[in-house]
C-alpha cells in the first residue's frame, strides 16, 4: 500500500508539472497597436526564454535592453548596502522593463531579475529609443505604464509597513498570476521571502495558512492558485487598489 501511494503521488506531481507549462500569452502593451506601429516594433523584437534568477540589470548599471514579458515576470528590487533588498514592483505581460529610459535616464536604480520563468521579447535600448518617436501609441502606453509603476511602488511601501505577511503574500501571488497570465508557476519559498522582505519561516507559515484554506497548492518549488476569489478575499486592500489604478491608466 505504501509503495502504491508513493507511485500515485509521484504521478500526480508529474501530471501537475506537465499542466503547469506557460499558457500562450502576449504582452498587453503590444496588443492592438496601429498596424504601422505593430509592424515596426515586431521587426525590431527578438524572442527569448528567461529562467528564474537571471539578472536583467543591476543597480547603477546601464540599461542595455528593453524587455516586453509575455509569460515571464520580472522583479524590480531595491537593494540595501548589507546585500538584502525588497521588491518594489513586478513587471509581466502588463508592461515593459527599462522605462526609466523614457525620462532620459540610461541607468537602472533597482536590481531587475527574472522572478517567474517564461517568454519575453526584447530589443536594444538604443534601438527602442530611436524608434519610439515613430510609434506614438506605444510611446503613450509606455509613459502610462511608467506612472503606474510609480504608483504601485508607492502602494507597496505602505503595504509592507502596515499589512501582515499572509495578506501581502496573497497580494503578491495574485499580482504574479496577473503578470504571468497563468495560475501556476515555479516559485520557491526562499525567493518569495526575498521578494516580501521577510524571513523564510514567515513565508512558510503564510503559505501554510493559504494552502490549508484551500486557496493555493504548493509542490516542490511550484505554486498553483486554486481559488482565485478566495485568495482575493484573503489579500489586503492593496491588490484591489492596484488593479483599479491599472484599469484607469492602462485600460486592462
Amino acid at each position: 500500500m505504501i509503495q502504491s501511494s508513493a507511485v500515485s503521488l509521484e504521478a500526480t506531481i508529474e501530471d501537475w508539472k506537465a499542466a503547469a507549462e506557460p499558457e500562450g500569452g502576449e504582452n498587453q502593451l503590444l496588443q492592438n497597436l496601429p498596424a504601422e506601429e505593430a509592424t515596426r516594433i515586431d521587426s525590431l523584437l527578438e524572442s527569448v526564454e528567461l529562467e528564474s534568477g537571471v539578472e536583467i540589470a543591476g543597480p547603477g548599471e546601464s540599461i542595455d535592453w528593453v524587455y516586453f514579458p509575455d509569460s515571464c515576470v520580472l522583479s524590480l528590487i531595491t537593494v540595501m548596502s548589507g546585500g538584502g533588498g525588497i521588491e518594489s514592483l513586478t513587471t509581466g505581460r502588463d508592461g515593459l522593463s527599462g522605462f526609466a529610459l523614457l525620462t532620459g535616464c540610461n541607468t537602472s536604480f533597482p536590481r531587475v531579475v527574472c522572478q517567474i520563468p517564461g517568454r519575453a521579447r526584447r530589443l536594444p535600448a538604443r534601438v527602442f529609443m530611436e524608434a519610439l518617436p515613430k510609434m506614438p501609441e506605444l510611446h503613450t502606453r509606455a509613459l502610462r505604464y511608467s506612472q503606474f509603476g510609480f504608483d504601485v511602488a508607492s502602494q507597496s511601501a505602505a503595504c509592507n509597513r502596515v499589512h501582515v505577511t499572509e495578506e501581502r503574500c496573497a497580494r503578491w501571488l495574485l499580482l504574479s498570476q496577473d503578470r504571468a497570465g497563468r495560475s501556476d508557476f515555479k516559485l520557491t519559498q526562499v525567493f518569495l521571502a526575498q521578494m516580501l522582505g521577510v524571513r523564510r519561516p514567515a513565508v512558510t507559515v503564510a503559505i501554510g495558512v493559504l494552502e490549508r484554506s484551500g486557496l493555493i497548492e504548493h509542490r516542490r518549488g511550484r505554486i498553483r492558485i486554486s481559488d482565485r476569489d478566495g485568495l482575493e478575499r484573503a489579500s489586503c486592500e492593496c491588490y484591489g487598489l492596484i488593479r483599479a489604478r491599472q484599469k484607469e491608466l492602462m485600460g486592462f
